[in-house]
């Protein structure tokens, strides 16, 4: 499809969620804002490993099976993502790695993962059984040596569910963490936190999320779903005095990490659920004059939307992953008297039916 037939095609998408609920009909939807590139911009690549009688295969499964399509190449990953997956299947291919059989519960490699960091540096993480490969000294010393890999790191997952990553990782090689730039922010992230595919992207939709909020000096605010702190210390290094909180303890290690290193005194995270944590704040009287949130696709729960409305920020700032969620939050805080200002989709992933969107919601 046409590139400006992909926006258009994105644009009714998040209209169309939002005609449906009639408190958010008088809403002031802009224009969707294109990717800076529409092709080669996937700088996180997540791939199944998986060898059968045709070879080895680095890909995705077929849609309703569990049939590996090899994508060692594709037109919308980073440069930088194809090269090192071409070498890194000739390095598996010549050292006979053994993958992961799910029936089984044999083998050894589940899933690699690329991950491109700003200045084309490159991380590598293997999701692995155990350190039972007796080669494994031998493919991390042929991985480490291809051109721009920073770090080799190993995740540990012998459950036989679908999560991708096991809790523990190791760095075998080189630096466990990128760094990218948001603004005049350097930020730390390792290879457990969460890692925006599209960081150009990211970073016209995180400026926006900042614009929106009108930061000022001694004002506080509260950042849902912070990761590693890209909108919370934007805030803070305006002036105002910030709480993140993240459920993923390693992306709140690296936040705090990345509080120090850009030498932000007025931002605080905390790690934990963000309806518990927002449930310990209600009762103790905080105050919050702005809240911003950045939740997985199936947006925020219902509890969190009870304590951000008990908390009664002047203002509200929601960036979405998903319009039908996104819709479906703005239309629950209309009823608890907050009205969203405008809309604004950002395209994230194209050649794909997702699309992002900035909210600005106010206090009646």
């Amino acid at each position: 499809m046409p590139y400006a037939e992909q926006l258009a095609r994105k644009q009714e998408r998040v209209k169309a969620a939002l005609a449906g609920h009639a408190s958010l009909s008088e809403v002031r939807l802009l224009p969707i804002r294109p990717a800076p590139r529409p092709f080669g911009y996937r700088a996180l690549v997540k791939l199944v490993a998986r060898r059968d009688r045709d070879g080895l295969r680095l890909g995705v499964y077929r849609p309703g099976t569990h049939d590996v399509a090899d994508i060692r190449r594709c037109a919308a990953h980073h440069p930088a993502a194809n090269e090192t997956l071409a070498a890194m299947g000739s390095i598996l291919e010549r050292l006979r790695v053994p993958t992961y059989d799910e029936g089984r519960r044999t083998g050894w490699l589940r899933y690699a993962i690329v991950r491109v960091g700003a200045e084309r540096q490159v991380q590598l993480v293997l999701v692995v059984r155990d350190r039972g490969y007796e080669r494994e000294r031998d493919l991390v010393k042929a991985l480490s040596g291809l051109r721009g890999v920073a770090g080799v790191v190993l995740n540990f997952n012998d459950d036989p569910g679908n999560a991708l990553f096991g809790p523990r990782f190791v760095i075998v090689a080189g630096e466990g963490a990128l760094v990218d730039r948001v603004g005049e922010l350097a930020l730390r992230s390792s290879a457990g936190s969460f890692m925006q595919a599209n960081p150009p992207a990211a970073r016209a939709a995180y400026a926006e999320v900042v614009r929106l909020a009108e930061p000022k000096a001694g004002l506080r605010a509260l950042d849902l779903y912070c990761g590693v702190g890209a909108i919370a210390l934007s805030l803070a290094r305006a002036g105002m005095e910030v709480q993140g909180i993240e459920e993923n303890l390693q992306a709140v290690r690296d936040a705090r990490a990345n509080a120090e290193r850009n030498q932000v005194q007025r931002a605080r995270f905390a790690e934990g659920d963000a309806a518990e944590r927002l449930m310990k704040l209600t009762p103790e009287g905080a105050r919050f004059d702005l809240v911003t949130l950045n939740p997985p696709r199936r947006g925020a729960a219902p509890e969190v939307r009870d304590a951000i409305a008990a908390l009664a920020p002047q203002r509200i700032v929601y960036l979405s992953c998903d319009p039908d969620t996104l819709a479906r939050d703005l239309a629950d805080l209309a009823a608890r008297g907050y009205r969203t200002e405008s809309v604004e989709p950002f395209d994230f992933l194209p050649q794909t039916e997702h699309v992002e969107a900035v909210a600005l919601l106010a206090r009646t």
